[in-house]
Order: structure tokens, then C-alpha cells, then sequence
């Protein structure tokens, strides 16, 4: 038998293995939602996946600063989920010290002073999210709100949390991490640890390799959930709703919710009118996010807080494979973006399709990826330069397979960001050469 053929076989296997685990969730979701008889009931979750809020809201970098020589290294959080979700979820804090502004060249400084393990987070997080943790949180913190988290290797007792954003530090009177625990996270059999150089960009500071990487690429078998699956979710009596199809969209309509789900892109749109806008603060926001997430996203993989928009209450959480995040076109496959208030869920987009069965690679297994340094100086060529920057991250880009509807490639490539929107860097670079010979 021929390779060709072999493959052809694998594939069908595969394939076939994908559509019977298909549905074996549909089926589950059809007897875990069965139609609500009347307008009361509790509503049982159409997820499937459980996830904690360790994973979620976990550190999208971790940095150890000074291992030698003020070397600083990355390793990937993907490889360290473990650690992660055992130690954050029973750390016990000391009490807050009061806050002193403390410039990111000053934060940057303190952190070569000596040897330290910082914890990057995408979105600002709100001490509240980790209540249980402190020892007596006043109220007024719970709002307040930290994007780093560093820890002295030596003397884990000395240890705060930066808030990037508004340059405020906080230090922490003590802490249960212990030199144990950080050797432990440092030595892990998992660490693929790579050097790393902070560059300043739009006033603030992000991690880069100093050298080309390596990133692997990925396939998988794709599987669309059913509709009715959410359409239970989301309509406690599905008796009283109306469903009209427009082309490519089907609408579910009550009288005061709209589900929509689009079959050409693959997504779902939640409209809900509510009475009561009444006020929430960001810390129950981002709680009651977390809790709409974990009832709806069906994504195999991990998925992470990335970010929210204080403009219209948005947060978004973000699909990852290997501990690296998706990007799709417009983000449709890749993002779930949920809004929230006071009564309730007020507004969603959600992808659905996710992946199923990793696939083995026939071409190649891996790609190496520009260093930061070259990625920093192909950015500064253009016309603006880094001035319009938000922030720079290696990704992988969701890519239709020419061969099976049924296959997506992810392929890695540096990514982006720029007035909340993030795009491949060479595309990015494309836009801004376009944009400097039309005289824009």
C-alpha cells in the first residue's frame, strides 16, 4: 500500500472518528436541553467543556528575570497550565500595602535589580476576581485593577502587582508562594525557555525574542454545533419562538430575545432587551462573563480573557491551540465576545465551529518566525512607525484547508495590534505602504 494511500485512510478514519464524536454531542445537548414546557425551569449549560477560572483569567507570559547576567526568559503558560491552576487556585495573600505611582521605566528597573518572576496578564484584572485569596480585601479594591504580578525567586514574601495602565504599583505584605513552589515552576520538565528583550511600544513595555522561534504548525478537524443546542439555551420556552430565515441567516425571536446564527460565518449573535441597566461594577462584570463563557464555548482547546472595552462593556475572551492565540478574519472564528449587565446577558457573538481531532502533518512540521528585533525594525520603516502600535504577539491564523471543508490549518505567524484591531504584520505592513502612497 502507498503513503498516498495510507494517508487517505487515516484521514478517513479521522474524519469518520470526528462525525460520530459530533454526534455524541449533539445527542448529549439535545438530552441535557430538552424544551422547556413552560416560561420557569432552570436552564441546564449547553457547554460541554468545563473551565476554571485559573485557566481563563491565567498569565498570557511568564517572564524570570535575572536568571543570569540580567538574562530574561519566557516560557510558554500553555506548558506550565498545571502549576498554574494548583498554585493560584489555593495562594493566600497578606494585606495590600497602599498603592505608590511608579513610573514602567521605575517597574522595569526594580525588576533588573535582582531575580524576579513576572506574570503578564492580556487584560487588566480585578483584585476582586481573586477575593478568596486575600486575607481582608477592602472594598475599595475590588475594582482596582493590576496587570502584572511579579515575585522575587529568593524571597517570595517580597512580592505586588503592577497595574500598566494607570502606573500604579502595589505591594503585598506577604504571600503563601514559597522558594519551593518557584523552583518548581522554573525547573519544570515542560519549560522550553526562550531569551527575551523588552521594547518600548506605545508607552509600554512588551516582551520579544532576541532570536527567531520556532512555532509548530497545527491541524485539526473542525465540527459546527447544532443549532438547537443554544436555541435551548437561550430561549426558555421555545414554544412561543418564531424562526425566519434571510439567505445565509436564520433569526429566533421571542418577545424581548433575538438569536441569530449566520451559516456562512459561522456564528451567533445574542440580543436580549432588558428593563433594568442597572450599574455593575468590572469586577462582577468580568464574574458573570466568566460564568456566560463557561455555559456556551464549546472550544476544546483552552481560551483566554483578552480584553475589555469600558466603552460599551465588552469582554472578549480569546481561543488558543498550544498555548498560542487564534486569529481569524474579523476574529469571527476566534473570538467570543459577551456583554453583561445587571439582569443579565445582554449581548453575544460566538463562533461555532471548533476543533475536534488533531491531524499529523504531511508537509512541514514548523515554522521559524522573525525575532523581535526584526519584527521591531520592519514596523519602524513605516510610515508611522511603532506610534500606532497597541501591541505585538505571535499567533496562529485559522486557514481554510482547499481540500476538506472538515480541515483547518493554523499557521503561525507575528501579529499586530492597532486601534483594537489585530492583523498579520506583513498585511500590516501592506496597509501602511498603501496608505503612505495614497497620502493618507
Amino acid at each position: 500500500m502507498t503513503w498516498s494511500r495510507i494517508k487517505h485512510v487515516l484521514l478517513t478514519f479521522l474524519i469518520g472518528m470526528s462525525l460520530f464524536l459530533s454526534f455524541q454531542l449533539w445527542t448529549a445537548g439535545g438530552e441535557l436541553r430538552e424544551p422547556a414546557s413552560g416560561g420557569s425551569g432552570s436552564v441546564v449549560p449547553s457547554s460541554l467543556v468545563d473551565r476554571q477560572i485559573t485557566e481563563v483569567f491565567s498569565p498570557s507570559q511568564i517572564i524570570w528575570h535575572g536568571s543570569s547576567d540580567g538574562v530574561k526568559l519566557e516560557a510558554n503558560p500553555f506548558d506550565l497550565q498545571e502549576w498554574i491552576n494548583e498554585e493560584f487556585s489555593q495562594v493566600s495573600y497578606g494585606d495590600i500595602n497602599s498603592p505608590r505611582r511608579v513610573s514602567q521605566k521605575e517597574y522595569q528597573e526594580r525588576l533588573a535589580s535582582g531575580e524576579w518572576v513576572e506574570f503578564i496578564f492580556n487584560g487588566p484584572i480585578p483584585f476582586g476576581l481573586f477575593e478568596d485569596a486575600f486575607e481582608d480585601l477592602a472594598a475599595d479594591y475590588h475594582n482596582r485593577t493590576f496587570t502584572h504580578l511579579y515575585i522575587n525567586r529568593n524571597d517570595p514574601s517580597e512580592l505586588g502587582f503592577y497595574d500598566q495602565n494607570n502606573e500604579i504599583d502595589y505591594t503585598v505584605e506577604d504571600s503563601s508562594f514559597t522558594p519551593e513552589a518557584l523552583d518548581a515552576l522554573l525547573n519544570n520538565a515542560n519549560n522550553q525557555f526562550h531569551e527575551v528583550q523588552a521594547f518600548d511600544v506605545s508607552d509600554r513595555f512588551i516582551y520579544l525574542p532576541v532570536d527567531s522561534i520556532e512555532v509548530d504548525y497545527h491541524d485539526y478537524l473542525v465540527a459546527r454545533l447544532p443549532n438547537n443546542l443554544y436555541v435551548n439555551q437561550f430561549f426558555a420556552d421555545t414554544s412561543e419562538v418564531d424562526s425566519r430565515r434571510t439567505g445565509s441567516t436564520i433569526r429566533y425571536i421571542d418577545l424581548t430575545t433575538e438569536v441569530r446564527i449566520n451559516d456562512s460565518n459561522n456564528t451567533l449573535t445574542f440580543l436580549r432587551q432588558l428593563n433594568n441597566m442597572g450599574q455593575m461594577s468590572f469586577n462582577d462584570r468580568l464574574m458573570s462573563s466568566f460564568e456566560e463563557l463557561r455555559q456556551i464555548e464549546n472550544w476544546t482547546e483552552t481560551i483566554h480573557y483578552r480584553s475589555y472595552t469600558p466603552s460599551t462593556n465588552e469582554v472578549a475572551f480569546q481561543r488558543h491551540i498550544q498555548g498560542y492565540p487564534v486569529f481569524s478574519h474579523q476574529q469571527q472564528e476566534s473570538m467570543v465576545l459577551i456583554t453583561v449587565v445587571e439582569n443579565g446577558l445582554n449581548n453575544l457573538r460566538l463562533p461555532l465551529r471548533v476543533v475536534q481531532t488533531p491531524l499529523s502533518l504531511s508537509g512541514e512540521a514548523s515554522k521559524v518566525l522573525a525575532s523581535g528585533p526584526e519584527v521591531i525594525q520592519q514596523l519602524e520603516t513605516t510610515e508611522q512607525g511603532l506610534e500606532i502600535v497597541d501591541d505585538i504577539t505571535v499567533g496562529l491564523s485559522w486557514i481554510e484547508s482547499d481540500e476538506d471543508s472538515r480541515v483547518v490549518h493554523f499557521e503561525p505567524n507575528w501579529y499586530v495590534e492597532s486601534d483594537n484591531v489585530w492583523y498579520e504584520l506583513e498585511r500590516f505592513i501592506l496597509l501602511q505602504e498603501g496608505a503612505q502612497q495614497n497620502g493618507l
